[in-house]
């Protein structure tokens, strides 16, 4: 059990609500709350910011996380020097832990206040880096169908690469985009077919590629899109899954692949001047 007198009444309420006092603590914190507004007032703060605090939580990981983030953790960036000097380090350690409840605690607060736009719209910028977007909504679907058809064994492609003339006039009278099926052997991929996907309510071709340890990458396509014309190169994470996006005449694409996978904005580029 902890030992919190002495502490801030934060430090000592949030162990209150852990459960975490032996019974004699308790019993005064219990005393003090029956005859004080402003402690009971301060208790359910705390209390509403750790649920807030855990929902919050819970959406943060499911949001997608941008691939540039990822590189730089791959590439061993390590901590910007100025997040090293703030520390909780010196902190007891009660403190350390109550510290996310006092600040969840802040925000819903705020967010009853009625400023959430303004809340919402800072952490936007602050947890996306330039070049990254969250995946569009057809993206979304081609996730959920790359986690499903990548995981086939005999019915991987509806056509077979070895059919692969027939693939680019199939698929360029489906969805209306002429193609050459780019060849990645060099990068380690081999062609293994193609299938054709519904997204948006619109025609997707897929090229379905794997790799020497029998990973599946795809290369997806649709007329048009949701996206505004651009050449730019666009990363995203979902899951287990890794997305590079771009646009080219009139015409969106996306690369996707295991999240894992190292290289996956280069096998994008290169796709993108061959296809």
């Amino acid at each position: 059990m902890q030992q919190t007198k002495g502490l801030a009444l934060e430090v000592r309420l949030s162990a209150y609500i852990d459960g975490e006092l032996g019974e004699a603590e308790r019993s005064e914190l219990d005393a003090l709350l029956a005859r004080d507004d402003d402690a009971r007032v301060l208790l359910d703060k705390l209390k509403a910011g750790s649920t807030f605090g855990n929902r919050a939580f819970e959406d943060f990981l499911h949001d997608p996380v941008p691939l540039a983030l990822v590189r730089q953790i791959k590439q061993g960036g390590g901590i910007s020097p100025k997040l090293e000097r703030v520390t909780t380090s010196n902190l007891p350690k009660r403190s350390v832990r109550v510290l996310p409840r006092l600040v969840a605690a802040s925000v819903g607060l705020l967010l009853t206040g009625g400023v959430a736009g303004f809340i919402l719209g800072s952490t936007a910028n602050f947890v996306e880096p330039a070049g990254d977007t969250v995946a569009s909504p057809w993206i979304n679907e081609i996730a959920d169908y790359h986690r499903i058809y990548s995981r086939q064994k005999d019915h991987l492609v509806e056509v077979p690469a070895s059919q692969a003339a027939h693939i680019e006039t199939w698929l360029t009278s489906s969805v209306g985009v002429p193609f050459t099926i780019p060849d990645l052997t060099r990068k380690g991929l081999a062609f293994e077919g193609a299938r054709l996907l519904v997204a948006n309510g619109k025609p997707v071709a897929q090229l379905v590629y794997r790799d020497q340890e029998g990973e599946i990458f795809a290369v997806c396509f649709v007329r048009g899109g949701n996206e505004p014309p651009t050449d730019a190169f666009s990363g995203t994470i979902r899951g287990d899954l890794g997305f590079v996006s771009w646009q080219k005449e009139g015409t969106s694409f996306v690369f996707v692949g295991p999240s894992s996978a190292a290289g996956l904005q280069d096998l994008a580029q290169t796709v993108a001047a061959v296809i």
